[in-house]
């Protein structure tokens, strides 16, 4: 058992609240079910308390903090013998007064919408382990965010995928909750933010700052060629190496391929320090924009000028050469292309 919860990829940051709720769960469990064990984050390292199951029925009713996340899950080691058959006994709940029924052999939550939305999150977060896929646990927190700004959910997975928010997704978050901004789960996603409104060269509103590389040929260009000629330019890090810039490159072709018409271009620079797997990337994958790299990985031009500390990421920047929004992954890169190209 040890082995399967030492195996989860993500823990949630359990917050606190002084506020108390009278707690209401009923559920049923497998019939050779003893035991029910509550925890308050993913990992269910912290034992918060315990029920007992009778015939496969089972009920918990006690006062809890408002907005901790609590996982139940059945505790017969015996019978979670790999992540497939934790699966089968564990669902989540957020703490709230809105009596709840929990199915412990679907994995199924009737309740409140956080409290549902919040079992469909971790259980989808259980399967991308499952999965080894860190993709798709991003689109399952990313979901699970944007999809409940009307609760606290927010506050549990925004730390964990504020490096990848765009400043359009931050500025919703704290919009639809003020308070989130003196929360300390989320000063990484508040930095952020306070980042893209203000002096960082990826701020909303900044002007590209030209630089000089090769292309494949190793003929010198400039950023300028591009950016600021009245198209928009979408300015793409990434390198050979780089899994997740891979996984992302089938989302990038098919946006390029859709808005190219309508006045995209891409510039990638790549912090390859081997031509050969660069250039073989390229023709593997079927990238047909512009390619510029120095070859001097993580000491590219690119990675100092712009402040790039982590791949992928990527600069969308307008007709003027002034940066629009960054990092727009998956939906999002399309969703605000779609919103650009449509005026």
């Amino acid at each position: 058992m040890k082995k399967i919860f030492t195996t989860v990829l993500f823990a949630l940051i359990a917050v606190m609240s002084q506020a108390q709720t009278k707690v209401n769960i009923h559920g049923v469990a497998a019939a050779d079910a003893k035991m029910i064990y509550f925890c308050d984050d993913i990992g269910m390292g912290k034992l918060k308390d315990s029920t007992t199951v009778n015939n496969g029925k089972w009920s918990y009713e006690a006062e809890q903090p408002i907005g901790t996340t609590m996982l139940t899950i059945i505790a017969d080691v015996q019978r979670i013998k790999s992540p497939q058959d934790l699966l089968k006994n564990v669902a989540a709940v957020m703490v709230d007064n809105t009596p709840m029924e929990v199915d412990l052999m679907k994995g199924s939550v009737k309740g409140s919408k956080a409290s549902m939305a919040m079992n469909e999150a971790v259980r989808g977060l259980y399967t991308s382990m499952i999965n080894d896929s860190k993709e798709e646990a991003y689109k399952v927190m990313y979901k699970a965010v944007m999809e409940n700004l009307d609760s606290e959910i927010p506050v549990h997975f925004v730390p964990m995928i504020a490096d990848n928010l765009s400043v359009g997704d931050l500025q919703k978050i704290f919009d639809a909750h003020p308070e989130y901004k003196d929360n300390p789960s989320m000063r990484q996603a508040k930095q952020r933010l306070k980042m893209l409104s203000g002096n960082s060269p990826r701020s909303i509103g900044k002007r590209f700052i030209d630089l000089t590389m090769n292309d494949t040929e190793g003929k010198k260009h400039k950023l300028s060629e591009w950016c600021g000629k009245g198209r928009y330019v979408l300015v793409d890090f990434w390198a050979s190496w780089c899994g997740p810039c891979r996984a992302e490159m089938p989302n990038v072709t098919a946006c390029y391929e859709k808005y190219h018409d309508k006045g995209l271009d891409i510039v990638a620079i790549s912090f390859d320090n081997k031509k050969e797997a660069w250039l073989q990337a390229i023709k593997t994958m079927k990238m047909p924009w512009v390619h510029l790299s120095d070859l001097a990985g993580w000491q590219s031009i690119g990675s100092s000028t712009y402040e790039i500390h982590s791949i992928p990421s990527n600069i969308l920047f307008d007709g003027d050469g002034k940066v629009v929004d960054i990092d727009l992954r998956g939906e999002q890169l399309d969703a605000k292309l779609a919103e650009i190209f449509k005026k």
